[in-house]
């Protein structure tokens, strides 16, 4: 991908940042082999500025859940599309969460910080999920 867009730069720096690139074929395999992970969904910076934000606020939110291992995919907007149809995301910048391999829920949008603390923890604060953090 050529460096002459938003979306491009940003693309850069997320792939520089370690996070993996994700395509809607390669989904399940993802989330069987790292168990805890999210992965990014985006649309175009131009349209939706606020996806620039959202590997920010992520990088940090996990830095808030650190019982779990967590491993983080980005998807480019071709393939954020094509998931997020998957995944019935209506609205992006989303996150998908995965808890021992099962999704737990998305966050869409951008939202205040302590909205998303308390969004995040309703995902991953389930029985299911406290137990394969033990």
């Amino acid at each position: 991908m050529a460096n002459d867009t938003p979306f491009s730069a940003l693309w850069q720096r997320l792939l520089t940042r370690g996070w993996q690139p994700v395509e809607a074929s390669m989904v399940d395999d993802w989330i069987k082999r790292v168990g805890d992970g999210v992965i990014l969904l985006s649309s175009d910076p131009r349209r939706t500025p606020e996806v620039s934000d959202n590997p920010v606020m992520i990088a940090e939110l996990l830095r808030e859940f650190p019982q779990f291992d967590w491993q983080v995919a980005v998807a480019d907007l071709e393939q954020s599309e094509a998931i997020g149809d998957r995944f019935n995301v209506r609205r992006f910048p989303a996150t998908l969460v995965f808890t021992d391999g099962e999704l737990r829920g998305a966050l869409s949008g951008i939202h205040p910080w302590a909205e998303l603390l308390t969004l995040m923890r309703s995902m991953v604060d389930t029985p299911a999920a406290q137990e394969t953090a033990q």
